[in-house]
């Protein structure tokens, strides 16, 4: 239901209800009040978001429930009657109620302040709670229950304060009274001992104490002493509690009991924060209470006093406190030495872990020596078997906390006394105790217990033969120790010498024993021993035995045995097993089964094998530990076999999903077959019923069938990373005709689609969820898998109709949101997936979609109530994901066609009519585009609201946002993280189609789900917000598209999804592609250059190679933005000085008239840095201080990586743009940077390919340099000069590579060759035609005639012939082909090469390369034409 509205009613009939009742003077209560503060209040505080708009008038009622000082107090005591006071404590017991629930619930609004206002009735709480007595006396036993009641909720409430708080209030005295007080008669107490033992110690009590599948009903019979617990009568408030772990107590408590419990958590915090005099008063007053009491009732204060006292130095531990001198810890040790001889068992095993805790919390090993000596003397001089047992379970927890034994004659004393007392024949119980504590020396001991191991394996196997096997807790204590015993020989079994085979077979021996046990838990120690034993072992295991033994016991055909044993350990001793088998030997274990299934019966037969045992078992198995070891056994199992077994995997999941399902076919519908009907075709694909065929499951639970999908879903992505046939049906089909035995996850879609759609149509939810992912899956990678019979078709076409009849259930009125979310999500990605081509087909699931955003738009009415308003959210934001993923797909494959956008303004009549486009995705998807640009910007603006600081808490709407209220905002970012990355693609999208031109804002006006909210950016024109005019409303959408983007690229979270980020980067491509925003961004250099800060972030963290890419084509996008802003101001500049002298004329771009770049403040140097640092990953020898070289080092060439390349591709295209962002100034300081990275690039990827082939990134490197050569600045009179001076130089460096002496032949000649000659085409006659320079040039083309390599020699002529007619002088080019006879019959073969060399590098000059066909007798025509 929806709370909000509920917990504000609550909160006004509290204030209500204290005007309706008594003087809050008087009693400082009513009866209203009390009611309601204890029952409405503390219910609503479940949730934070729900508390936090009334907390204020919530803590102003809780002040007033209480008397403001200790004399109202006195007044009060003086006034009213019993029944006064009755209403009297439960009101303010429900106000500590409900004040215990917001803390418990609501730690994060527990700030500073909120607790001072918490503060000032604790005083006066705790001081009625020490004038109770005397109340009682006066008005009688009927407030009794109420006075335990108030004392319980106060105790419950400190307990789960900070102990600082109360830390002045006097609350320990009331404590030790209430543990200690005369009238307790309640031996129920023994409720509190559990939780303070050691749960390695509780196996050594009743076996009914340990794990077992009725432990809850035990523990009653065991502790409760006739006292029923568990009812709600006794707390109703503790409906909505969270449940501790690993407390097997049945909650509520009685009151009494409840006391009991909180105070004995409560001592032990308080006493903590006390004074060491205090402390020391208090441990004496309860030993003298002790003393005092006689019989029964003593048991039960010394339960009380030692529970107290265990939970005090359990908590001084954990806070790495400090008991205090010798005279504290005297006391401590009489009151832990007295329980240690109580004939409580329970309480000796208390007092056992309390000693160890001793020892830890005064840390000093005298005194830990001292404890150890006591346990010594007691256990050599007592003859008792209570004094024994206790003492030896002391001797062995001493070390539990302390790191271990260190001193071989403390380990030597202890296993020698320990020796004696399990050899003690007359008293099982003594035994027992020893031994589990030997079993504790050996753990504490470790690698110092190697001496003892063989004497002590001596004494196991001997009591194993000796001991009756009617006394099982024995065999069970030697179990443990044996198990102690492998774990400290660990690895060394391993081992082929004398004595190590002599102890492992020792160690086999005694497993061999206790397995023939007839008592379960025996079992259960040998099965873990041989868990051991194979862990560390594994060849001296016998896997077979291993194996059979395990599957006897877990499936039933035991004689000893029976599944319906009450001993749960047993059971996961078992799985553990087989659960560390499998992970190393999957396949021989199955075999193995396999193996004893022709012998065996019921679950375990050879078609199903062990895994369908275990199938099996986990549909009756109800502990969560078991069924999760179950799933880990198979699911290591599915990771090792499925694709090997792959038809036997998913036969097994088939009928696991079919035994219990309506239908149990699914016809597959012909890709060629015409479907005419709308709502008929779906249904007429479901089904054949086959009523004669036998399943091997029978009517499984909902969680075993949504496993069995979960397994299905991993099947698919194991063959991922199998062979390519499994998503290659061609492939496939031809292997299978090669081998019968091939089996390929393809060849089984048929049965994928089936399984998911049998569970998708289930009517439990949780595993229509489970059915919907798995078509997802299936749908993502199926999609693309052409279908060889039919040309220009994929496989999944021809299971259309099954994928529309699977998702139409999750749309109907009674669905669930997260059903209909999972739903939307598959829709838009079978719509996505581009699987159906015909658009009437298309249409069929594209309604269902429409259905959805209809519901949106109907607003709360058509949302159920049956779920809080975050489910709606979630529901909403999933449909408007979904239809995101359409239209951004829809727009992908328009830019694949080459087709202009479509805006809103075209009519919804031209795109039924067909005549609007031929794409018919876009076309459907632009009939609602208005609505759903309107609901994507109001998703946008609550995500950006939602992701504000906590600081800017304030400035959130008070009524929530568009799809979300403020009490579920928490709630609601979930939904909103999971949806925000795609809808900001599809808005920035439709921003792009639209040109940021504002449409009439009524036009397809959406109702959305929640009015409004006033910064809803002017989306509905009869808002009473004032009317923003288009450039604000372009200006608001620009600003929220950057501003969500920019928050998240600049904090990535480890958890950021690579959909999100890409998303994300793609979203400011497309708005960087309409002029406007570049225009924004452009103008505001600042802005730009935060951008691109957060793009090197983005490229410093995140390596994937796409990722990457899309930040660099962002960051071109910001250089265009960026040239196109220098040109209009240049432009504009010219226009307005047009009488002017030029060089009048400010200079624009960065640099100015200085050229200096001031980094942080330069958008031209935060590119460099960015450009930088993918090309120094790339090719780390650009770096000098990495090479230690001041220039490029001259290493061999390599060839980087396809991902690798086109990184370094765009960042040199980045690169050959920085001149014209530049004033000529500018252009200079940035010049020799540029050029030495193009160079260098160029250098250290000429790598020789075959053909004479130029490998991308030197083709990059190439256009790159080109674009500098050609830059505007370099024939700007500013800049000339100097340019002319760095491309010489630039020039000389690329003719310093060549090696004339052939040292490096690894270095590509042609790619030289080429660089030269854009050089030559390039840059003016001033930069190559100086004499140096051109004989240089000259002599490497002559040098490269030369060689023998006939690529290289052919090549090298083409490049002569361009570089020297078009670069250097006619007339010598007409000298040297006339003077050297054998180029003249070569020359009109190369020539040809030419031009496609200048289709590349002059691919718009025509007459250039006319110029070369006229080479040679067309010479007059060419000089003509050129010259």
């Amino acid at each position: 239901m929806f709370w909000g509205n509920w917990v504000a009613q609550s909160v006004k009939r509290l204030t209500l209800g204290f005007g309706s009742g008594y003087d809050p003077g008087v009693l400082g209560s009513s009866p209203a009040s009390g009611s309601l503060l204890s029952g409405e209040a503390s219910f609503s505080f479940c949730c934070p978001a729900v508390v936090s708009h009334h907390l204020a008038r919530v803590l102003l009622l809780w002040k007033c429930v209480f008397p403001v000082s200790p004399k109202d107090l006195e007044t009060e005591k003086s006034r009213g009657d019993s029944f006064t006071w009755q209403v009297t404590l439960e009101g303010r017991a429900g106000a500590l109620c409900a004040i215990k629930s917001f803390v418990s619930r609501c730690g994060d609004l527990l700030t500073e302040e909120v607790i001072q206002r918490l503060l000032p009735p604790l005083p006066c709480a705790v001081d009625l709670l020490t004038q109770l007595s005397s109340v009682l006396k006066t008005y009688g036993s009927t407030l009794k229950t109420s006075s335990v009641v108030y004392r319980q909720r106060l105790y419950e409430l400190l307990n789960l304060l900070p102990p600082e708080i109360y830390e002045g209030i006097a609350i320990l005295k009331e404590l030790a009274a209430d543990l200690t007080a005369s009238e307790i008669q309640v031996a129920a107490s023994t409720f509190l001992l559990p939780p303070l033992c050691h749960q390695d110690d509780l196996v050594i009590l009743s076996p009914l104490l340990q794990e077992t599948d009725h432990r809850f009903i035990e523990e009653q019979l065991l502790l409760g002493n006739g006292i029923a617990c568990g009812s709600l009568e006794y707390d109703p408030y503790s409906i909505y509690e969270k449940d501790i772990e690993g407390d097997s107590v049945p909650k509520p408590l009685p009151p009494i009991l409840s006391v009991i419990n909180s105070a004995v958590k409560l001592f032990g915090v308080v006493c903590a924060h006390v004074g060491e005099a205090q402390r020391l008063f208090v441990l004496e007053q309860l030993l003298d209470s002790i003393k005092h009491t006689k019989g029964a009732r003593q048991q039960i204060v010394q339960l009380h006093v030692v529970s107290s006292l265990s939970s005090f130095l359990k908590y001084l531990a954990g806070s790495k406190g400090n008991l205090g001198p010798e005279e504290v810890r005297r006391p401590a040790l009489a009151l832990l030495m007295g329980a240690l001889e109580s004939p409580n068992p329970l309480l000796r095993c208390a007092a056992a872990e309390a000693w160890a805790r001793l020892a830890q919390v005064v840390d000093d090993g005298a005194f830990t020596a001292a404890l150890a000596q006591v346990s010594f003397d007691k256990l050599k001089s007592a003859r008792d078997v209570v004094t024994r047992t206790g003492y030896s379970l002391a001797l062995g927890s001493l070390h539990r906390y302390l790191g271990g034994i260190s001193s071989s004659q403390h380990l030597n004393a202890c296993v020698g006394i320990l020796y004696t007392l399990s050899q003690d024949s007359t008293s099982p119980d003594v035994q027992t105790w020893a031994l589990h504590s030997l079993s504790l020396i050996i753990d504490s001991a470790g690698p110092l217990y190697h001496m003892h191991v063989e004497p002590t394996l001596s004494l196991i196997i001997m009591l194993l033969l000796n001991v009756p096997p009617t006394h099982a807790e024995v065999h069970q204590s030697l179990g443990r120790c044996l198990d102690a015993l492998i774990t400290t020989l660990g690895p060394e079994l391993q081992g082929n010498s004398t004595s190590i085979s002599a102890l492992r077979t020792s160690c086999l021996l005694g497993c061999a024993v206790m397995q023939d046990n007839p008592d379960c838990l025996v079992q259960a120690q040998a099965i873990s021993c041989l868990q051991q034993l194979h862990m560390f072992a594994p060849r001296h295991v016998n896997l077979s035995s291993l194996v059979s033994c395990l599957c006897e016991i877990l499936l039933d055909n035991s004689v000893l045995v029976n599944l319906c044993s009450p001993y749960l350990l047993l059971r996961r001793a078992v799985l553990a097993c087989l659960r560390q088998l499998v992970q190393r030997e999957a396949a021989e274990v199955s075999g193995h089964a396999v193996m004893l299934a022709k012998d065996s019966r019921d679950e375990l037969t050879p078609e199903v094998g062990l895994e369908g045992a275990l199938l099996t078992l986990l549909d009756k198995e109800t502990d969560q530990k078991l069924c999760h070891d179950i799933k880990e056994t198979l699911n290591h199992m599915l990771t090792s076999m499925a694709v090997d077994k792959l038809s036997f995997w998913l036969k097994l999941c088939k009928d696991v999903l079919a035994a219990s399902a309506d239908f149990t076919t699914v016809t597959c519908v012909d890709t060629m077959q015409e479907e005419e009907g709308d709502k008929g075709d779906d249904a007429s694909v479901l089904t054949t019923r086959n009523d004669d065929k036998s399943y091997p499951f029978t009517n499984p639970r909902w969680a075993t069938r949504v496993f069995a999908a979960e397994c299905v879903c991993r099947i698919i992505n194991q063959c991922e990373n199998a062979h390519s046939a499994h998503f290659d049906i061609a492939l496939a089909q031809e292997m299978r005709k090669r081998d019968s035995r091939n089996d390929f996850l393809v060849l089984h879609l048929a049965d994928l689609i089936r399984m998911a759609f049998m569970a998708a149509t289930d009517h439990s939810d949780q595993l229509r969820l489970s059915g919907l992912e798995t078509l997802l899956v299936v749908i993502r990678r199926f999609a693309s898998i052409p279908e060889p019979e039919f040309p220009g078709h994929v496989i999944l076409e021809q299971y259309q109709a099954n994928v529309g009849a699977a998702l139409r259930p999750a749309f109907t009125s009674e669905t669930p949101p997260d059903v209909i979310a999972k739903a939307c999500q598959v829709c838009s990605a079978w719509i996505a997936s581009g699987v159906v081509s015909d658009l009437n087909d298309l249409r069929r699931v594209h309604q269902l979609l429409v259905s959805s955003l209809t519901k949106i738009q109907a607003g709360k009415e058509a949302l159920s109530h049956l779920y809080n308003e975050s489910a709606s959210t979630m529901e909403i934001l999933a449909v408007l994901k979904a239809w995101a993923e359409v239209y951004i797909i829809a727009v992908e494959r328009h830019k694949n066609h080459r087709q202009p956008l479509k805006t809103t303004t075209c009519s919804e009549e031209s795109v039924r009519n067909g005549s609007y486009s031929s794409d018919g995705l876009l076309d459907l998807v632009h009939t609602d585009l208005g609505t759903l640009s309107r609901l994507w910007l109001a998703a946008l603006q609550d995500f950006a609201l939602l992701t504000l600081p906590s600081e800017f808490a304030s400035q959130l709407p008070v009524e929530g946002g568009a799809f979300y209220t403020a009490e579920t905002s928490e709630n609601a970012k979930l939904h909103y993280y999971n949806s925000w990355a795609l809808i900001l693609h599809a808005t920035a999208l439709w921003l792009t189609s639209t040109g940021f031109v504002v449409a009439d804002p009524d036009e397809g006006a959406s109702h959305l789900s929640r009015p409004v909210t006033p910064t809803s950016m002017c989306q509905g024109s009869s808002s009473g917000a004032t009317v923003k005019s288009p450039e604000d409303v372009c200006t608001d959408r620009f600003h929220l598209i950057l501003g969500i983007s920019v928050e998240f690229l600049c904090s990535l979270r480890s958890d950021a999804t690579m959909e999100s980020i890409t998303a994300c980067l793609h979203a400011l491509q497309a708005l960087l592609d309409v002029p406007w925003p570049r225009s924004k961004i452009g103008s505001d250099q600042d802005l730009g250059i935060e951008l691109l800060n957060v793009l090197h972030r983005v490229i410093l963290t995140r390596e994937s190679p796409s990722i990457q890419l899309a930040s660099l084509e962002v960051v071109r996008q910001i250089i265009c933005a960026a040239q196109e802003h220098v040109k209009e101001k240049r432009r504009s500049a010219e226009v307005d000085d047009g009488a002017a002298e030029k060089e009048t004329l400010p200079e624009f771009g960065e640099g100015k008239d200085t050229g200096g770049l001031v980094p942080g403040k330069s958008l031209v140097f935060a590119t460099l840095e960015l450009c930088v640092c993918i090309l120094v990953r790339q090719l780390p020898e650009l770096n000098p201080k990495l090479t230690g070289s001041p220039g490029v080092k001259a290493t061999k060439p390599q060839m980087l990586s396809e991902d690798g390349s086109r990184l370094v591709s765009a960042a040199l295209v980045i690169l050959s743009e920085l001149p014209a962002v530049c004033s000529p100034e500018g252009s200079i300081s940035i010049l020799p940077t540029i050029l030495y990275l193009t160079i260098g690039v160029l250098r250290q990827t000429a790598v020789k390919l075959p053909g004479g082939q130029l490998s991308s990134t030197v083709a990059a490197s190439l256009q790159a340099l080109k674009g500098i050569l050609s830059s505007p600045m370099a024939r700007a009179e500013k800049s000339h000069t100097a340019w002319t001076d760095l491309l010489r130089s630039a020039l000389t460096t690329i003719l310093d590579y060549w090696d004339p002496d052939g040292t490096h032949p690894e270095l590509d000649e042609i790619s030289l060759l080429t660089a030269i000659t854009v050089f030559i085409l390039s840059t003016s006659p001033e930069v190559t035609t100086i004499p140096c320079l051109q004989k240089r040039c000259i002599e490497k083309f002559k040098a490269t005639l030369e060689i023998k390599d006939p690529v290289v020699s052919v090549f090298s002529r083409e490049m002569f012939v361009i570089g020297i007619c078009l670069g250097f002088c006619k007339t010598f080019l007409c000298d040297f082909i006339g003077s050297n006879k054998k180029y003249q019959t070569k020359f009109f073969i190369f020539r040809f090469g030419a031009i496609s060399i200048l289709r590349v590098t002059k691919p718009n000059n025509n007459d250039l390369i006319l110029c070369v066909l006229m080479v040679g007798p067309q010479r007059t025509a060419m000089q003509e034409v050129l010259f």
